[in-house]
């Protein structure tokens, strides 16, 4: 789906469950509110060691899961013991628990978060498989991102960034790759978040699988060319950057010099392509995605021009050498034949 995530500062515990819930089979508890506090960071903890008094260093700014552990061990407290602990665990700003398994939180535990604005959510899912979906989805809401004016497309699995002036024909020649059967993922404005070390894009929210094209207008791709035509996000592999073509421009022209951009601190290939009347920048765009193919066995074109031509300059240095040596060979006969009949004479 396009970037619906909000930024991290406005990530509260009620946007959370709207886009997690399905997936994470969450409710919230209806004696407890806190929908409105903020999420803090996008790690998880387990507060078990807090419960027995050990709170040296607590991670009071991660949401707070529950698992079967952690609601056993309250379970087997009397009342006051249990409410010491979790005094342990609710004497620090804790903002959201999450109690997984279908397991009943105890009344102590729903007193505190009531009582201190605590969000308390509750899970049918068990305690490691929501952990991980919780932590790859708070990973991707706080990771950096930037926003991008061009468009992204996907050929032949490359993730092509087409950026340049207004006007210049950046969604023309990305209409033109979708018309060739690839998928379109953004146009105008590319979100793209780091992950790990890759960059990912996708389209605005709000913007969606929509393209803008001058004479005709906002156009709807999928309800034009099909669902197939479109993909939600894509990894970022490489920039093709358009640019009015002048004299002065220096262009690659053999492609042994590849020049690399940095976008949230990854790099990523650049190439710049000028354009002309009459060259046809949908073709050159992918070219450079079964380009960029290639180099990823190993193969690269230029590179072996030019080891090509290296051999083939060895090669005839070589044979010069041996046309020269006969000579010398000749030469040397004649010195010694020449000798030997002085000697005989």
């Amino acid at each position: 789906m396009p970037d619906v995530l909000p930024e991290p500062d406005r990530l509260t515990v009620g946007l959370l469950l709207e886009q997690m819930g399905s997936r994470l089979r969450l409710s919230s508890h209806p004696d407890c509110d806190g929908m409105s506090r903020i999420v803090l960071s996008p790690d998880i903890h387990r507060p078990g060691l807090c419960l027995t008094g050990y709170t040296h260093r607590f991670l009071f700014e991660r949401i707070q899961v529950f698992g079967e552990t952690e609601i056993t061990y309250l379970g087997g407290m009397s009342p006051e013991n249990r409410t010491e602990a979790l005094e342990h665990v609710f004497g620090f700003p804790v903002y959201c628990c999450i109690v997984t398994k279908g397991l009943e939180p105890p009344s102590e535990m729903i007193d505190c978060c009531r009582e201190k604005e605590v969000a308390l959510l509750l899970s049918r899912g068990d305690t490691t498989p929501v952990i991980r979906e919780l932590t790859g989805f708070l990973g991707e809401a706080f990771s950096p991102r930037q926003t991008v004016h061009g468009s992204l497309v996907d050929v032949y699995g490359v993730g092509i960034l087409c950026t340049g002036r207004s006007a210049i024909g950046k969604s023309e020649s990305v209409l033109g790759l979708i018309e060739r059967g690839h998928r379109f993922v953004a146009d105008d404005v590319v979100r793209i978040r780091r992950s790990g070390n890759h960059l990912v894009g996708s389209a605005d929210a709000t913007v969606g699988h929509r393209m803008e094209l001058r004479g005709i207008g906002v156009i709807d791709v999928p309800a034009l060319y099909g669902i197939k035509a479109v993909k939600d996000r894509q990894q970022i592999d490489l920039e093709v950057r358009l640019t009015d073509w002048s004299e002065e421009m220096d262009c690659e022209r053999t492609g042994l010099d590849t020049e690399r951009i940095a976008m949230l601190g990854v790099k990523i290939p650049l190439i710049v392509l000028p354009v002309l009347p009459g060259r046809n920048i949908t073709l050159l765009i992918e070219v450079a995605a079964m380009t960029t193919l290639l180099g990823r066995v190993g193969r690269n074109a230029a590179r072996e021009l030019e080891m090509d031509l290296m051999r083939s300059m060895a090669g005839h240095n070589g044979a010069h050498r041996a046309d020269e040596e006969p000579c010398d060979a000749a030469e040397t006969d004649e010195e010694d034949l020449t000798g030997h009949d002085n000697i005989g004479k």
